[in-house]
């Protein structure tokens, strides 16, 4: 197995009034294989982005935190919120709102952009949701390029999944496609793979293999963002 180390402080950090974010990837700047793009937002109180276009990405939000008030020219709309992933095909085009439906709380989540397996698709938008216990010590499958599991489809040789992992617990991530990768960030926590240490905030690309092993040091959030990788990697 290869790694590539991605620590919290090589993120680009913003604040500004409406939100803080660390941002692990630029689209069309950087990237892990098909991964491009990864967003730590927090959004303050009452605040969030009018509609605005997209298109042929595939763009979903691993909620931490609070809770999303979304819609979108597809007709969907709600509120997203902890314990739910939300994923959209921009396709031929889309145009969406994205606001932190609390005027008193902080929205916490993970915007994630990985480059489409096939273009100009219809747009698309759904939602996974599950209970907490479902990823606790253990890796739960959120979305799916088949929606295997009852999971939330994306258009990609892709694979995003969710994990609480206690302290002194060890759980193994196996690909689910060959020759894929996987970008494994620890939210919250501490963890160990293999010679790493990830703590909060801390990243690591696993590829050229089947399996990883990732070991808790303490209490730990982890995303898994498992992509093709013909993208290479650019950093």
């Amino acid at each position: 197995m290869k790694y590539l180390l991605r620590p919290d402080k090589d993120r680009w950090h913003k604040q500004d009034s409406m939100k803080k974010s660390a941002y692990a990837f630029v689209p069309f700047q950087t990237n892990f294989g098909e991964l491009c793009g990864m967003a730590d937002d927090v959004v303050f109180p009452g605040k969030g982005f009018g509609m605005h276009p997209h298109e042929n990405m595939e763009i979903s939000t691993i909620v931490i935190s609070g809770a999303q008030a979304h819609k979108d020219n597809t007709g969907s709309e709600g509120i997203f919120a902890g314990n739910s992933v939300q994923t959209m095909s921009a396709g031929t085009g889309i145009m969406h709102s994205e606001f932190n439906a609390s005027d008193s709380e902080s929205f916490h989540s993970f915007q994630i952009w990985v480059y489409p397996k096939v273009k100009d698709v219809k747009p698309h938008h759904e939602k996974f949701t599950y209970e907490p216990e479902e990823k606790l010590n253990k890796i739960l499958l959120a979305l799916s390029p088949d929606g295997r599991k009852g999971t939330a489809l994306i258009n990609q040789d892709a694979f995003f999944s969710v994990s609480k992992l206690q302290s002194r617990k060890t759980i193994e991530y196996k690909m689910n496609k060959t020759d894929n990768g996987v970008y494994i960030h620890c939210a919250n926590g501490s963890v160990q793979v293999d010679d790493y240490v990830l703590n909060a905030g801390d990243a690591i690309g696993a590829y050229d293999g089947e399996r990883v092993i990732i070991s808790a040091n303490a209490d730990a959030d982890l995303i898994f963002v498992e992509v093709p990788m013909q993208h290479g990697i650019n950093v």
